[in-house]
């Protein structure tokens, strides 16, 4: 063979071996997972560079043979991909159930905990939670995902839920906005937003985080926390930018902390910065647990339960140790994954609900001032650790609460979460987590009551004045301190579970989707889960009268 054909033939073999490589799915898979750490970075992109990246290609919408459904769930949060799973189930092999998104077919399934990095999950704090005939959804889908025990990778929990929902035979829409059309107390139909496209379906289950779709169609709602306290409409909690953190290791930040604390001098500071902003009893709460080193809680979660990073971050920043406004470095909640990057969800910004509204509206980007809160805190880990530590900004900020939908079959109120929350007929399970006010609510007027253990039904998620919504999530029917429990995720995806029960029920009997009532949505769970439902809902008020929550 002549030197010259030999030469070609080898570069010839050379660029088909370029092309496998490129159209690999390993290489498809590096390739997406480099261009996402560039674009989160907190520092080291540009931010043209990362303005760039968010201009995605759209995604294909649905074709003419894929508009008409059972059952459409709208938006992808995990609550919502278990309602369109156990609304499969229920309907049965020829049931056709759809997630309609917003987001692009690119990006990850799963809302806030994934694309929000939210990896520390709050799991229920009742004991057998994961024997219950409603926690099947949310057990098949840490398992699927690999959780070892709290904590949460966004990679693989987008994986986990696309394989569930493929199982499922669930179809997912991607680049699809939609606006419902309502008439006579029912969505007759979706259109999605810049087509002449129109979904239809029996029933519609609303799962954006700021009932989106429940807006749309007229519902009325509270915002913040108005329901306990009119003048704390505007007021809600604190929201976290919860970044990645890579170059950082556990015994890294214990000797942060041991450094702090072995400082006199910047100790006086701490208490002099913590005292200046707060009065003697919350001065008090702050330091209560300042000589607490970090503590593992889990196997794969840690808790910062002292207050001496933070702080020491604020006096060295020359930040006001405050949380009404602006920046605050809280107590955090630490994952440690199997790569030994962290998750870190103690990074707190404080906004009215308006901005938050506004935020929610933009897609929950993170703001320029986060990002420069970011890198101000990544230089400030390198010069403490002496490590290379780099931080890594989620494409959504983990905004907690905006708004809660008012025209609910049956509300569920603060009041009746301390008693016990919905009687048995009313119920589907049970629930036991905090009332959790991270950051503070201004003007909230009441004491926060202890742990509750409770019982709940998927009549506070059932719209009233529209016969085949429902709203599951954040925005759920919530009413006074009800608000701080019922936006936990664990409960959400519980009920979700629920009411795609629910939905496949109301489908299959041609009935209104707020005529179905908790007690068969219960029993169908039992049936086709095979587990028999032990509620362990209690009063918690211990004899204490709490009159002022509502």
């Amino acid at each position: 063979m002549p030197p010259t054909f030999k030469k070609l033939a080898a570069i010839a073999i050379f660029f088909v071996a370029v092309k496998v490589l490129v159209d690999s799915p390993y290489f498809k898979e590096a390739k997406s997972s480099i261009a996402h750490r560039n674009e989160a970075s907190a520092t080291l992109d540009p931010p043209n560079l990362r303005q760039t990246a968010a201009n995605k290609p759209p995604a294909a919408h649905p074709t003419s043979v894929d508009r008409n459904f059972d059952i459409v769930v709208y938006g992808d949060e995990v609550p919502g991909i278990c309602a369109a799973i156990w609304a499969k189930k229920t309907l049965g092999e020829k049931g056709k159930v759809a997630v309609v998104r917003s987001n692009y077919a690119t990006d990850p399934l799963g809302g806030v905990l994934t694309r929000g990095g939210l990896g520390y999950v709050d799991l229920d704090k009742i004991p057998d939670w994961y024997r219950q005939p409603y926690a099947q959804c949310f057990r098949e889908f840490l398992d699927k995902a690999n959780v070892p025990e709290s904590c949460l990778e966004p990679k693989t929990a987008d994986k986990a839920l696309k394989e569930m929902l493929s199982e499922a035979g669930v179809q997912v829409i991607s680049n699809s906005t939609l606006t419902p059309h309502v008439v006579n107390n029912q969505i007759e139909y979706a259109e999605v937003k810049n087509t002449k496209i129109k979904i239809k379906a029996n029933s519609f289950i609303d799962v954006t985080q700021d009932a989106e779709l429940a807006r749309k169609a007229g519902l009325s709602y509270y915002t913040g926390y108005e329901s306990q306290n009119i003048k704390s409409k505007n007021e809600s909690l604190a929201i976290s930018v919860v970044p990645t953190i890579t170059g950082l290791t556990i015994a890294d930040l214990r000797k942060i902390e041991d450094d702090i604390l072995y400082d006199t001098p910047l100790v006086e500071k701490i208490k002099a910065s913590i005292s200046k902003y707060k009065d003697p009893a919350s001065t008090e709460f702050w330091l209560r647990n300042f000589l607490t080193p970090i503590y593992q809680a889990y196997r794969d979660g840690y808790n910062i339960r002292s207050v001496a990073i933070g702080a020491a971050y604020h006096v060295d920043r020359n930040l006001p140790f405050t949380q009404e406004k602006g920046f605050f470095f809280d107590k955090a909640n630490i994952c440690v994954y199997k790569d030994n990057s962290m998750s870190w969800n103690g990074f707190l910004f404080k906004y009215k609900v308006d901005e938050l509204m506004k935020m929610e509206a933009n897609g929950r980007k993170p703001t320029p001032e986060m990002v420069q809160e970011m890198s101000y805190l990544q230089e400030w880990l390198q010069k403490k650790s002496g490590k290379d530590v780099r931080l890594f900004i989620p494409d959504e900020i983990y905004i907690r609460q905006t708004l809660n939908v008012r025209d609910v079959v049956a509300p569920l109120t603060g009041k009746e979460i301390i008693l016990g929350g919905t009687i048995p007929e009313k119920s589907i399970g049970s629930f036991s987590y905090d009332f959790d006010l991270r950051g503070g609510v201004k003007d909230l007027e009441s004491r926060i009551p202890p742990l509750p253990v409770y019982n709940f039904g998927i009549e506070s998620a059932l719209a009233s004045k529209v016969n085949n919504l429902a709203i599951v999530g954040r925005s759920s029917g919530y009413v006074g301190m009800a608000v701080s429990v019922g936006r936990i995720a664990t409960v959400n995806i519980y009920q979700g579970q629920g009411v795609g029960v629910a939905a496949g029920l109301a489908s299959k009997l041609g009935v209104p989707l707020n005529t179905i009532t908790s007690a068969e949505t219960r029993e169908t769970l039992e049936v086709l889960t095979g587990k028999t439902t032990y509620l362990s809902g209690r009063d918690t008020s211990y004899g204490v009268d709490y009159k002022e929550v509502k």
